[in-house]
């Protein structure tokens, strides 16, 4: 799985130089993510399904879920949440999905923040750094 996050990383990358650097805020980068995430779900043959908030979470959604396809209940077997830094409140969310799979994409282009900020991730996480 790391290789093909380490290639899905590059692909990330090198889509979000393609946004002219006027245009390059926060979010859009954000919300560029969740999209292109959300298309590699679908190229793994899962159904993507963006801003899903678990039922026992009381407050935070997880980015993006992708869901086996015709199962019933439904299976997630990837969850992906998106952040500049590893957000507590989002870690906390990952842990009421019950799935093989959770991965945690930081985009921030501080190394030292983000690497200060995996201190929120449980053994088990996947923490996907763009800007490595």
């Amino acid at each position: 799985m790391n290789d093909k996050l380490q290639a899905l990383a590059q692909g990330l990358r090198d889509r979000l130089e393609e946004i002219p650097p006027a245009l390059r805020q926060e979010e859009v980068s954000r919300q560029a993510i969740i999209c292109l995430l959300s298309q590699a779900v679908a190229q793994m043959g899962l159904i993507p399904v963006p801003a899903w908030k678990p039922p026992r979470s009381t407050r935070d959604c997880i980015d993006l879920v992708g869901v086996k396809p015709l199962s019933n209940p439904p299976r997630v077997l990837v969850a992906f949440v998106v952040q500049p830094l590893v957000e507590l409140a989002q870690v906390r969310a990952l842990e009421w999905v019950d799935c093989p799979d959770k991965v945690c994409v930081t985009f921030s282009p501080r190394a030292d923040k983000v690497k200060q900020s995996t201190f929120f991730l449980s053994p088990g996480y996947l923490h996907l750094n763009l800007y490595d």
